[in-house]
């Protein structure tokens, strides 16, 4: 086909309803031999994404003339070209490759000896005495290390081209080796599935650059698989009607009229997602094959588990056990604790769940010492006692409350910096006494993952809160164990002496029970309502943390402001850009700017994925320790100290504000609720109970009482999940055309 290839000088018109462009490119190659008689730059017109300014391009079409503005080349589709631009090759020189170049020392190095400067270098390095402040150590090893990276030179810098990190680049170079730049142009949606943290947009935005056409098969499959993930991620939910999926690929494949992609052409992509095994169908209901398979093999597995074991213990026995741990601790256990405590002795498998104030953790602590007291001869099992918690703050908590060390489900499975788990169905963990808490927060793949780690003769005590948020991930696990009916399980219910006379706990309880009096505003001790316009709201919350703080308080560490909406001028982003410039407006001056995200020296942040390779996993809390330039920055988490470069902002967030979900796990001494009309979307009676339950101390409560009143008093649907089905059927899956709603519910 022919073509003509030419650098990006200027966009002269861009439709961004429907993507046409007309471009005026400076003509390097074509096939168009008459064009060598024209000027050296021609208009080129055609459907594109916003293109690059000074970026090589290869655009395929045929020469036209236009009535009205003479001849142009109008292009069916395009390539992005290997090209080295300034911010590449800056990216490559300041990349861990090569030590003591920063982004400035690159910038220098580049501004001085041009585009070539790596051919230059490598042929004759004295040219680097060209360039000025340059340390007599970097003249010597960058020639040589240039030298040994020469075969990788051109793949990375074709990656940073596409605003792809240094250290994102260097993993997809891992994965495909020289053949990256031939892989990502013949399909750049394989990242997707083979990279970890290159997700659709990401590797849309690179297939849209190198000349994907909007409507190419492989796209239509890619955006449906990314729809389909995005629901489950953003519900929960593990099944979605096929229908709501063509329904929303069709809306999100429609750009203005001249880009309509037809209903058939999609149910093709869906069929051939079908073939692939990428995702499954039952009926009308359609799953991604990870969380159908998670689902499958958790209930199987689970299934496995409800065989009487026991310790073999008489009343009498039990009963001694009883009357000494009470006597040791100095607590006298309520009498649905004693339940609680016994079935989880004598069963396999028990669930134990509660709300604040009914003395789960005691209880978790009572069947710790009583399970040592019986095995106290049999050191093996002693050791085989495994705490553990979805987060590290839960973990935390765990151990504070039973003095029994206690970890993350990911540290216990051997989860390494490579993401694999070291123990697993073919490993299985050493393990006699497992308890879990805040199971709640445990979704269908990490659930899938630790019982499959576990073995056989394994004691299982799940204790959680069946009214808190359902995980973030997919899948509901806590509610569909207790939904199945195949496990015992123990509620507690008496509230304590102490968590009786908290104001905070006594809401939380009105919540679930949807007793919304005016009670509600009236301020306490611990508990406090300002009734404010949303406009209000940001000065309010500067207002109570100026407070907080006057009275001891450290916003780092003791105050915590939940938000269930991102968006908004009370949202998360909003909230903690106005912290930010509010209480650390000191450190403006040391500060690291992206394209939409700024951090300043010692500002609170978060971490929004799973990052195994530098220890740091989605929702860990962080503080920015070090800017180290204008590129690159360290974030002190908990001791393990993580380099950020601008181009991995969108794995990190300001966490002054954070959402309800990030906070399920922790605990905070103040927390300061926002609640507003226009989020009453995502107010609902569990998101309240759960951000209620946070504050240990002190509940500080901004906004409209009708929202209040809206999220306590609304319908919440539950999850559409398969584990409950998975767990209460024999065999596998009923055939699909008998499944309907109420498998999912």
């Amino acid at each position: 086909m022919n073509y003509l290839e030419g650098i990006l000088k200027s966009t002269l018109f861009f439709n961004e309803e429907n993507g046409y462009s007309v471009l005026k490119v400076e003509i390097t190659d074509t096939t168009e031999n008459n064009l060598l008689y024209f000027e050296p730059t021609i208009v080129v017109c055609g459907f594109f994404p916003p293109l690059e300014t000074g970026v090589k391009y290869r655009f395929f079409g045929e020469m036209k003339d236009h009535p009205k503005y003479g001849t142009q080349y109008s292009a069916v589709r395009y390539e992005r070209q290997m090209d080295h631009s300034r911010d590449g090759l800056i990216d490559y020189l300041s990349s861990d490759l090569f030590k003591g170049i920063g982004p400035k020392t690159a910038g220098r190095i580049i501004d001085v000896l041009g585009p070539d400067a790596i051919d230059l270098i490598i042929a004759d390095p004295t040219v680097l005495h060209r360039v000025p402040k340059l340390s007599k150590a970097v003249k010597t090893t960058l020639p040589e290390a240039l030298l040994a990276n020469r075969k990788i030179e051109s793949t990375l810098v074709w990656l940073y081209g596409f605003d792809i990190s240094p250290k994102m680049a260097m993993r997809i170079y891992r994965r495909y080796g020289y053949q990256a730049v031939d892989v990502i142009k013949n399909n750049p949606y394989l990242l997707m599935d083979e990279v970890e943290g290159i997700g659709f947009r990401r590797a849309d935005e690179i297939g849209l650059k190198i000349g994907v056409a909007f409507d190419d098969p492989m796209r239509i499959r890619a955006v449906l698989f990314f729809l389909l993930d995005e629901y489950v991620s953003k519900y929960g939910d593990t099944v979605l009607e096929r229908s709501k999926l063509m329904e929303y690929a069709a809306a999100y494949l429609r750009a203005g009229e001249d880009r309509f992609v037809e209903e058939e052409t999609i149910r093709a992509a869906v069929e051939n997602l079908l073939e692939e095994g990428k995702i499954v169908a039952y009926g009308d209901w359609l799953s991604l094959a990870r969380l159908f398979r998670a689902e499958e093999t958790l209930g199987k597995r689970l299934r496995s588990f409800s065989d009487p074991l026991s310790e073999g213990l008489t009343p009498e026995r039990m009963e001694r056990y009883l009357s000494e741990t009470e006597t040791m601790s100095g607590i006298t256990y309520t009498p649905d604790q004693r339940e609680a405590i016994i079935t989880a002795l004598s069963h396999p498998f028990v669930i134990l769940t509660g709300g604040p104030g009914t003395g789960k953790t005691t209880v978790i602590k009572a069947i710790v010492d009583i399970f040592r007291q019986i095995h106290q001869g049999n050191p093996t099992v002693l050791r085989a006692i495994r705490l553990a918690a979805p987060t590290g703050k839960a973990a935390k908590r765990l151990f504070e409350a039973t003095g029994w060390e206690a970890s993350t489900i990911h540290r216990l499975l051997g989860f390494d910096y490579e993401g694999h788990f070291t123990f697993d169905e073919h490993n299985r963990l050493p393990c006699r006494l497992l308890i879990i808490d805040e199971a709640s927060m445990m979704d269908v793949l990490l659930a899938r993952q630790l019982f499959s780690a576990l073995p056989d003769k394994t004691k299982i005590v799940i204790v959680g809160d069946e009214n808190q948020l359902p995980s973030v991930g997919p899948g509901q696990v806590l509610s569909d164990l207790i939904a199945s009916g195949l496990f015992p399980v123990v509620r507690l219910t008496k509230i304590h002496r102490q968590a009786a006379n908290s104001s905070i706990i006594s809401m939380a309880y009105d919540i679930l029970n949807q007793n919304l009096s005016e009670n509600v505003l009236q301020n306490h001790p611990d508990r406090l309502y300002y009734r404010a316009y949303e406009s209000a709201v940001p000065g309010l919350i500067v207002k109570t943390i100026r407070e907080a703080i006057e009275e001891g308080h450290d916003l780092w560490e003791d105050i915590q402001v939940l938000i269930p909406m991102y968006k908004g001028p009370a949202g998360i982003d909003a909230v903690n850009n106005l912290l930010q410039s509010t209480f650390n407006a000191e450190n403006a001056a040391i500060a690291i700017r992206g394209k939409e995200k700024t951090f300043f020296y010692r500002d609170k942040v978060l971490q929004l994925v799973n990052q195994p390779e530098d220890g740091v996993m989605n929702g860990d809390l962080g503080i920015v320790a070090e800017i180290l330039d204008e590129r690159e920055m360290i974030v002190d988490f908990g001791g393990n100290m993580v380099k950020y470069n601008v181009k991995d902002f969108d794995r990190l967030t300001l966490a002054y504000a954070v959402s309800v979900h990030k906070a399920q796990g922790s605990e905070y001494k103040i927390v300061i609720l926002p609640l507003l009309r226009s989020q009453s979307i995502l107010l609902k009676r569990k998101l309240l109970y759960t951000a209620v339950t946070r504050a240990k101390d002190k509940l500080v409560m901004i906004g409209e009482y009708q929202a209040l009143r809206h999220g306590v008093l609304g319908i919440e649907n539950p999850r559409k999940t398969l584990l409950k089905t998975m767990l209460t059927q024999e065999t596998a899956v009923p055939p699909a055309d008998r499944l309907t709603i109420e498998d999912f519910l």
